[in-house]
């Protein structure tokens, strides 16, 4: 070996040598100079001006797809189309049902149980599906089906699809209510027993107006709101049924019997709902004197109740349950007084004060005296749910072409609480009196909004 040669080349610096500490740093500003250039060439092209989604669809296996923006707003859209249609059936169903029951109660009169049967049963039948459409409407106010599109579009088809079959099946019903009382032909004695209605009508609207009178002196304002302005709205409908007799009585003379018929009809409809408000006037006098008498009976048990409860412990330990109670009481004494009753509100707030004070004292008493203290509970709130039911109900007949959905489906949902309530009340009080209770909040709900639906009207 060339030992000189060797020791040459040893001699010579390798390549880490030759760049040199000069080399090394060149080789930073260089990468970040092609790192920039190379963000530069990104952002031209994918700038922050372009869209954030593609604006022409992609096919994706052959189906166009959007941006998800776009997609969401479709399925609002289309939520809420189904939503208007859906509002838009559920009405014209309940308001056929309300006019087609108006139509029967006029033909039965006059021709008897035997002409309008089949008319009965349709018209029960599509009462029946528009109370179960109802039903699923108010379950479109639950949470979850607000967050659940897919879910509240089902059921928004499903009540449109029963109420137009219902609407369907009430017009198939054969023949027609007119033909079996005899209209047009018979238009003269339509006419007299429509007059001879309109003439017992009067009377009914007089007493009415006598009995608000009464009550607003014995009772609270708040005692007559399911019934203020009934007698007027009666006699309102009063006047408009003397117009269409009218009406009627010279299509008479002048022999055009159709327009005679059509013109009856509508003033049984507006005598019909003016019955309606002043019968409602006379029952509503009768519940308030039955919940007088229940209110006496419940500020007495309350009374025992606070009595009893010094002597139970959970109670000592836990003052709070008796001295609800003991401000129910106050409160339910004042509701008795003479010009200030309230006997539903009384009953309610005592329910809301006393119960949880009975529960407290049940564990300590023998089974009898439990079961009619839960009785006891039942008919009270049987009584205040029954009575406010068939006030809202009244107010969505007789206002039915200014109420909406919203309190249609609460005073659906109510009657059908009010029935679990009677169904389970001669064999779990217990049980029952929570749908009680429910039943009585819905109605009162529904009233408010049919009044507010109403407006001045109401």
């Amino acid at each position: 070996m060339d030992t000189a040669r060797v020791a040459a080349l040893a001699a010579e610096p390798g390549p880490e040598a030759a760049r040199g500490p000069d080399a090394v740093v060149l080789v930073l500003p260089l990468a970040l100079i092609a790192a920039a250039v190379l963000v530069v060439l990104y952002l031209r092209r994918h700038g922050p001006h372009s869209p954030p989604y593609r604006t022409v669809p992609e096919l994706w296996d052959g189906v166009p797809t959007a941006p998800p923006a776009r997609a969401a707003q479709d399925r609002a859209t289309a939520t809420r189309t189904l939503d208007a249609r859906a509002r838009a059936w559920l009405l014209r169903l309940d308001d056929a049902v309300l006019r087609r029951r108006e139509q029967v109660r006029a033909a039965r009169a006059q021709a008897g149980d035997a002409a309008v049967g089949p008319h009965l049963a349709a018209v029960e039948d599509a009462a029946d599906e528009a109370a179960r459409a109802l039903r699923l409407w108010h379950r479109l106010d639950d949470p979850a089906l607000r967050r659940n599109e897919p879910e509240r579009r089902k059921l928004l088809q499903d009540i449109t699809d029963r109420c137009s079959a219902a609407l369907g099946r009430l017009a198939a019903v054969g023949g027609s209510l007119a033909a079996a009382r005899g209209l047009p032909a018979d238009a003269e004695g339509a006419l007299a027993a429509a007059r001879e209605r309109q003439r017992a009508l009067g009377e009914r609207v007089r007493r009415a107006e006598e009995v608000c009178d009464r009550l607003g002196r014995d009772y609270a304002p708040a005692a007559l709101a399911p019934v203020r302005g009934h007698p007027e709205a009666a006699a309102e409908r009063s006047a408009m049924a003397d117009d269409l007799l009218a009406a009627a009585g010279r299509a008479v003379e002048a022999g055009d019997r159709r327009r005679a018929a059509d013109a009856i009809q509508d003033a049984e409809a507006a005598i019909g709902q003016a019955e309606v408000l002043a019968d409602g006037v006379d029952r509503w006098r009768d519940e308030l004197a039955r919940a007088d008498t229940a209110l006496a009976e419940a500020v007495r048990v309350t009374q025992g109740d606070v009595l009893a409860a010094p002597g139970l412990a959970p109670v000592r330990e836990d003052s709070g349950r008796a001295e609800a109670a003991l401000a129910a009481l106050a409160t339910g004494r004042e509701d008795l007084a003479p010009g200030r009753r309230d006997p539903f509100g009384g009953l309610r707030r005592l329910a809301d004060g006393g119960t949880p004070l009975a529960h407290a004292l049940a564990p300590g008493r023998d089974r009898g005296t439990r079961n009619r203290r839960a009785r006891v509970l039942l008919d009270e709130a049987l009584l205040t749910a029954t009575a406010e039911l068939g006030a809202a109900r009244d107010l969505v007949t007789t206002h039915r072409g200014e109420v909406g959905s919203e309190a249609r489906a609460k005073l659906a949902e109510a009657a059908h609480r009010l029935e679990r309530a009677r169904a389970l009340a001669p064999h779990d009080a217990a049980t029952a009196l929570p749908f009680a209770w429910h039943a009585d909040a819905l109605a009162r709900e529904a009233r408010v909004l049919a009044s507010r639906d109403a407006g001045a009207l109401a």
